[in-house]
């Protein structure tokens, strides 16, 4: 905990908010429930966010990281994004 605090510069209860969001909320929704199929392998849903960022391919870290985001549009009131 300590060191994803130092790596994204915020407090320790938005860390522990964000994870539960990822964890539990994200996990419970119908657009995660119909989508995760769609990964093979299955994402190790025990490692959301991670695994599931792992899974969007580009040359840097931020590319992946708006991957993700776009991937995630449905969900924020954005687009469909496919896969």
């Amino acid at each position: 905990m300590r060191r994803l605090k130092e790596l994204v510069g915020v407090d320790r209860r938005s860390l522990e908010r964000w994870r539960r969001w990822w964890r539990e909320i994200f996990m419970a929704t119908p657009f995660w429930q119909n989508v995760r199929a769609a990964f093979m392998p299955l994402v190790d849903e025990k490692r959301i966010p991670a695994a599931l960022l792992e899974r969007f391919f580009a040359s840097s870290a931020a590319e992946r990281m708006i991957a993700l985001l776009r991937f995630l549009g449905p969900i924020t009131g954005g687009q469909v994004q496919a896969l």
